[in-house]
């Protein structure tokens, strides 16, 4: 069973990513790749994920030295190579001697699989799927001599540099990894693009980060990659951002379906803020109750509630004392709780969460 301290972060947490998203932030964005174009599949490759190795997140340099089989650069043959890791993209710029530069971009993505659970059905990653991008020497040239005139490897880690704000959830981060000569050196930078310009460093950093972006076209070039990925089949970037990409019998589904979808989105807010506004009159001290489960709401065609269900296991919903005392709150609730003031004409879902002062409603309905 879950422990009362354990509970009470878990909400916490929610509530945090539930401000954020009523602000400007969605801390889970679905993205639907609809492409109707053949593509070539032989240059991608994958990896099955190691739980030895770390599977959520290119964390550490080795995960995407063994996923992706780079070399380390302790190990490289060139008295140059950079290696920079952000989300989706690894690029690796390198010579030998007083070459011209050459370099290469790393494509990943996450490839998942649906999974049973308790609560429905979830998606796990299964794989790292990816492709390897040789850059133009030319543009390769560019970004070494930039490197070497900024002195860029010389920039501590975020953890060494005064001031910086590491208050930010779900920013994610960059790395920088170098070989000069004999010499290694490696800044990882939490949220960069947030961090205010007057700390010292933030300049240096974002202007490296921008120029590798823009002389590479490093949207364009992750573009190209997910367009090569196979339909019907679902995929994680980052490990938070899931990315659905459709077959043509999933196109021609979700097209037959278009007219119901159209519709439960013109009722979406009056649906969810009437179950807000009543749950939170019903319930008002929902903050006192120590409840922090999660739950998927299932009406039907005319808006009674047809079940509840929890992302808890079997033994855990049978003893878990304030889940049984939540779910009979709810109950309770619910059985004055009817949404036949407008005609919903089709089943349809939301979830609820008890945050830090009330509670909440939001449609997982992807229109």
């Amino acid at each position: 069973m879950k422990s009362k301290c354990f509970k009470s972060a878990t909400a916490l947490i929610l509530n945090v990513l539930r401000n954020l998203k009523k602000t400007t932030f969605y801390i889970l964005t679905i993205l639907l790749l609809t492409s109707s174009g053949a593509f070539s599949q032989d240059d991608l490759s994958r990896k099955n994920l190691n739980e030895n190795i770390g599977s959520t997140y290119l964390t550490e340099y080795k995960q995407a030295e063994y996923y992706f089989n780079l070399v380390p650069l302790e190990n490289s043959k060139y008295n140059f190579h950079f290696r920079y890791i952000k989300s989706g993209q690894i690029i690796d710029l390198y010579r030998e001697n007083d070459e011209n530069f050459s370099g290469q971009i790393t494509n990943f993505i996450q490839e998942t699989k649906e999974v049973k659970t308790d609560y429905g059905y979830n998606s796990a990653p299964i794989n790292y799927v990816f492709d390897k991008i040789k850059i133009a020497d030319t543009n390769a040239t560019k970004l070494g001599q930039y490197i070497l005139n900024t002195k860029s490897n010389e920039i501590p880690t975020d953890s060494l540099i005064p001031n910086w704000n590491f208050n930010w959830l779900d920013c994610g981060a960059i790395k920088f990894k170098y070989k000069i000569k004999n010499r290694i050196s490696s800044g990882t930078y939490t949220c960069p693009q947030n961090q205010n310009d007057s700390i010292k460093y933030v300049t240096g950093i974002k202007n490296l980060k921008d120029t590798i972006s823009n002389i590479l076209e490093l949207k364009t070039t992750f573009d190209d990659f997910t367009n090569k990925l196979p339909k019907g089949a679902s995929y994680k970037i980052d490990g938070w951002i899931t990315m659905l990409k459709l077959s043509e019998k999933q196109l021609e589904w979700r097209e037959k379906n278009k007219p119901m979808r159209d519709y439960l989105k013109t009722i979406k807010d009056t649906i969810d803020n009437y179950l807000e506004l009543e749950l939170n009159r019903l319930i008002p001290n929902s903050a006192d109750l120590d409840c922090f489960d999660d739950y998927r709401l299932t009406f039907n065609k005319n808006g009674q509630l047809k079940n509840m269900k929890v992302d808890m296991g079997f033994w855990e919903r049978t003893f878990d004392k304030d889940y049984k005392k939540c779910r009979r709150i709810l109950k309770k609730a619910f059985r004055e709780i009817r949404v036949d003031f407008v005609d919903p004409k089709y089943v349809f879902y939301r979830n609820l969460s008890f945050g830090g002062k009330e509670i909440y409603i939001t449609d997982p309905t992807l229109y």
